[in-house]
């Protein structure tokens, strides 16, 4: 009996010691943490204007589909969260399906684009990207994939060019902002949140504002749970470094410009004009029913950053024929990054464009060359 409560002891004693130094161990890297390479597919800077960069991802496969596929990326924190590890690209998943893939990295807002408005990012910026791939490759129209507040700007854009768009595909895209039902949605009300103040006050709007409003929604998983679940698995290797490419990304906000802010948030947040269709661009009204080509709506069912509903009743909004409404067991940023994602969603949606990227239609006429823009750098920073 003694010889047992030894041994009980014994054995306890061990499971303490190696608690202990597993907590030891995931200080120390908290402290300083690993370094880690992020976005390491290779690819080439093939348009610029200002800020904005438009990549174009060399290729993986000998053959290639015909229509090519732009990626529209939100506005805040930086796009490779798409490209976060060789094994998680939703990049490099999409290359080796045989697509021919390009990126909007929308670069840092500074003080002078503060006055950048929904309408330069999709009328200016948005069109003038489609327009030199298309160009580029002869053709008509292309397909898109918007991510998160992207796809929000890329379902503006399609409806006021619906000729340029092959295939819309949507990612965690708030949509419609009456079905959102979610923490966000709450504090954006007008009743207690004044975006006016909030940005004639600070301009650009701040990435760390964003990101710990982001943190808030899930505040107990978001600035505790994980750093537990770390402490146990501190000793292996893939995890920890997945660990730290998420904490990066997570940390690495940018600035968003003040008047889309702005825009976004009462005309969008608090109006929901968009699903009512109408929400106004330039003097030109956005007609969801002009959404008529193929579209591939993709919603993370335990979504706190833009919940299921926001997402999943546009479906029902537009007229197209051919639409889809995929609902994936994950949340947010586990479309991007989760392995069951990559496993078991990605290939239904590789699949899915790959039926409608075959080429039909004439060549596209080369888009109409500029002039001086109204919308260049110069007017809207007031210098």
């Amino acid at each position: 009996m003694v010889s047992d409560d030894r041994e009980d002891l014994k054995v306890k004693f061990e499971e303490t010691q190696e608690m202990w130094r597993k907590r030891e161990q995931a200080l120390k890297l908290l402290l300083n943490p690993p370094d880690v390479e992020v976005g390491t597919t290779p690819s080439n800077v093939v348009f610029e204007d200002g800020k904005m960069r438009l990549l174009h991802y060399l290729p993986i496969t000998e053959e290639q589909h015909k229509v090519p596929l732009l990626i529209v990326y939100a506005l805040v924190n930086k796009p490779y969260i798409l490209d976060l590890q060789p094994d998680r690209s939703v990049i490099r998943r999409l290359l080796n399906e045989g697509f021919d893939v390009y990126l909007i990295d929308w670069g840092t807002p500074t003080e002078g684009d503060k006055y950048f408005t929904l309408d330069d990012y999709v009328n200016w910026y948005i069109n003038d990207v489609v327009d030199f791939i298309r160009t580029r490759h002869h053709l008509d129209s292309i397909s898109i994939l918007g991510y998160c507040m992207g796809g929000t700007l890329s379902t503006m854009f399609t409806a006021l060019h619906p000729e340029k768009v092959r295939n819309l595909v949507l990612m965690v895209t708030p949509l419609d902002f009456e079905a959102d039902q979610g923490l966000l949605r709450l504090w954006a009300g007008p009743e207690y949140f004044d975006t006016d103040k909030l940005v004639d006050t600070v301009g650009n709007v701040p990435g760390e504002f964003l990101n710990f409003g982001f943190l808030l929604l899930n505040p107990v998983n978001n600035l505790y749970s994980k750093y537990v679940m770390f402490t146990g698995k501190a000793d292996n290797e893939e995890f920890v470094r997945m660990f730290f490419r998420m904490e990066k990304w997570i940390n690495d906000g940018i600035p968003l410009a003040g008047e889309a802010y702005r825009e976004f948030m009462k005309k969008c947040y608090q109006q929901n004009l968009l699903v009512k269709s109408q929400l106004e661009l330039d003097g030109k009204r956005v007609y969801l029913n002009k959404l008529t080509m193929p579209v591939l709506n993709i919603v993370a069912q335990y979504d706190n950053l833009v919940p299921p509903e926001s997402s999943m009743s546009f479906t029902d909004l537009i007229p197209s024929k051919d639409k889809k409404l995929m609902l994936f067991k994950t949340g947010h940023i586990g479309l991007s990054v989760s392995s069951a994602a990559h496993a078991k969603m990605w290939p239904q949606v590789s699949e899915w464009l790959r039926e409608r990227s075959s080429v039909k239609g004439e060549e596209a006429k080369p888009p109409k060359q500029k002039g001086v823009s109204k919308k260049s750098s110069t007017k809207k920073s007031g210098k």
